[in-house]
């Protein structure tokens, strides 16, 4: 009789261990784990390059009579983060809105403000907005960006977040490195 007993209890647990519980996978049709409404941590370290079909845009507060007083309004991203995976740097882009020149102490920077697009290689894609502040001495910067609520296709729909960022020119000066540690939110 115990041997019985111990082969019907047995019998229970392994059906009960081996039954599946929706809530522990995600499906398009079952994303209670996506949409957790806890911030979820993000990192990316991306390399954005210029544009050079864009047009380019006047750093405010120089003289708008010299040609080196202008940037290129578009640079291209590429690189991988966490949620996106490799970045497609022929749809992800950061746009310039506004480059203004400073004096911080007798030191150079520009301030920085601009939308952007993020899109995974498989096309899950958020915008954003962005600022910084860059030294014009080292090239080094700071700044922060925040997904635009609402602007997420694939497993970004539905998201939010924010971010700081930190980054530099690279050493040939031909383009920017920078990281982005952050996190989403989902509704």
């Amino acid at each position: 009789m115990k041997t019985l007993m111990y082969l019907f209890v047995m019998a229970i647990l392994l059906i009960a261990g081996c039954a599946q519980d929706e809530t522990l996978f995600e499906t398009p049709d079952n994303l209670e784990l996506k949409k957790a409404k806890v911030p979820i941590p993000m990192k990316a370290d991306l390399v954005a390059v210029p544009d050079m079909e864009s047009d380019p845009i006047l750093i405010s507060g120089l003289d708008p009579n010299n040609p080196d007083n202008y940037l290129l309004s578009r640079m291209i991203i590429s690189g991988t983060g966490s949620h996106i995976g490799r970045v497609n740097a022929k749809k992800s882009y950061y746009e310039f809105k506004s480059i203004e020149f400073i004096l911080e102490n007798g030191l150079p920077f520009t301030n920085q403000t601009g939308i952007g697009l993020m899109v995974g290689a498989n096309g899950d894609s958020f915008e954003f907005t962005w600022w910084v502040k860059q030294s014009l001495l080292n090239g080094d910067y700071i700044g922060g960006m925040e997904i635009t609520p609402e602007s997420g296709t694939g497993k970004f729909k539905g998201s939010s977040g924010s971010g700081d960022i930190v980054g530099g020119w690279n050493q040939d000066r031909t383009g920017v490195w920078f990281k982005i540690v952050g996190y989403l939110i989902y509704k």
